[in-house]
């Protein structure tokens, strides 16, 4: 039987109880390894590392245990973590290219893209039929600000893969960001064909209709994109700004039950529904860790913008897209849209 088909919380229980039984030393191993891609699956990552660990005790040479640790560090934020449970990876697999290219995701989610370019460009180095470091490669491009490379890339790896989702998703954001809103629509609706129920080619299609001044269907998308995922803040914050700037009546106040209002963005929420200032969410934005608080402060100033720009205070909201454009990291949303938004308060000047 395929565990994955079975719910993950029977999958937990099923696992726990065989641990309590006093199972032998193999079948111990193996149940602390199911049980955590279940917490995995449950998103309990503090949970499933603690059972991949104990999974790779008992294997200190199982690849797959290091790389199924590395993605819940991931999940967790802890890029060194996940870099170093990599690296033990090519370590043991030294001619492995998804080794590297795996390596290169998690420089990525740390924003070090020069490491990662180096690692995805090795995987490449190694076989040069490798889709996923093709991708990989666009995203890291993507984040540099180099969109030509980036298209190169993801064309390479559609090239491998035309079925491939995460290559058509990445284009068409570089072809956004480049302003052929066209190719953005077609490699976004080429995304929803492949999969209909994917809830970010949906929002991404959303953005590009705004862009384009197509605000009925910006809207629509953003009505999917909700209902397939309802508990994503940013899904619902832009379609409170497209139904806006449509004329349309506000869903937040519903919308917002389904959301986890004890962590960022909720403050951004908060904002919109008056229960917050500015100010306070800039507070709120602040971070012991420096990425995290780049990343907060740059939402903070965009959303603050397009309030100022519901209220018609269009100077406070250039204020605050002046440096939204100017600090949010590239591959942000914020940071293109707050450029688009720029553009067009100096049209209207």
């Amino acid at each position: 039987m395929n565990e994955a088909t079975i719910a993950s919380a029977e999958r937990i229980s099923t696992c726990t109880a065989a641990l309590a039984s006093g199972a032998d030393s193999w079948a111990a191993s193996r149940a602390y390894f199911l049980r955590g891609q279940a917490h995995f699956d449950e998103r309990d990552f503090e949970a499933a590392v603690a059972d991949f660990s104990r999974f790779i005790h008992s294997y200190p040479s199982n690849v797959q245990g290091y790389q199924v640790r590395a993605a819940a560090y991931l999940r967790q934020g802890n890029f060194d973590l996940a870099i170093a449970d990599r690296s033990r990876v090519i370590e043991i697999g030294p001619k492995d290219p998804l080794a590297y290219a795996y390596r290169g995701e998690a420089y990525g989610a740390k924003g070090d893209f020069d490491h990662s370019l180096a690692d995805l460009n090795k995987a490449i180095e190694i076989n040069p039929n490798v889709k996923v470091a093709y991708c990989l490669r666009g995203h890291a491009y993507i984040a540099k600000g180099d969109v030509e490379l980036a298209i190169a890339s993801y064309n390479q790896a559609i090239h491998l893969d035309p079925d491939f989702k995460a290559a058509y998703g990445g284009r068409a954001a570089a072809y956004r960001l480049r302003g052929d809103l066209d190719l953005a629509i077609t490699d976004h609706d080429q995304v929803i064909r492949l999969d209909p129920q994917s809830a970010p080619a949906y929002f991404g299609r959303a953005m590009v209709h705004w862009q384009s001044g197509s605000l009925s269907q910006s809207l629509a998308d953003f009505d999917e994109a909700g209902r397939l995922n309802p508990k994503s803040a940013y899904a619902v914050l832009w379609h409170e700004i497209v139904a806006k700037r449509s004329g349309q009546p506000s869903r937040l106040a519903e919308a917002a039950t389904h959301l986890d209002m004890t962590k960022w963005p909720a403050p951004i929420v908060s904002l919109f529904l008056g229960a917050l200032t500015p100010e306070r969410v800039l507070s709120a934005a602040d971070d012991a860790d420096p990425k995290r608080r780049k990343a907060q402060v740059c939402e903070a100033n965009f959303y603050t913008a397009e309030l100022a720009l519901q209220r018609g205070s269009a100077e406070d909201a250039r204020q605050s897209l002046d440096l939204a454009a100017a600090d949010c990291p590239k591959a942000f949303v914020e940071s293109w849209a707050a450029t688009v938004e720029l553009k067009g308060l100096g049209a209207r000047r």
